[in-house]
């Protein structure tokens, strides 16, 4: 996924793109400030998840 490319939110990822993109994903993953109100899953970046709310406490995994 290039820079310059708007980040896809990731339900839109398919499973190729996941396993593609691994390295990404889990950077994303790291120290999650947001979830997403629609499907749960977390990340650090807002702009990877549909409905995105802050999390209230910064998540430590």
């Amino acid at each position: 996924m290039a820079k310059d490319k708007k980040l896809k939110t990731f339900c839109k990822w398919s499973p190729k793109q996941i396993e593609k993109h691994f390295d990404i994903l889990t950077g994303l993953l790291e120290d999650p400030s947001h979830v997403c109100k629609k499907c749960a899953r977390v990340s650090n970046n807002k702009k990877a998840l549909c409905k995105p709310a802050k999390l209230p406490v910064l998540a430590k995994w």
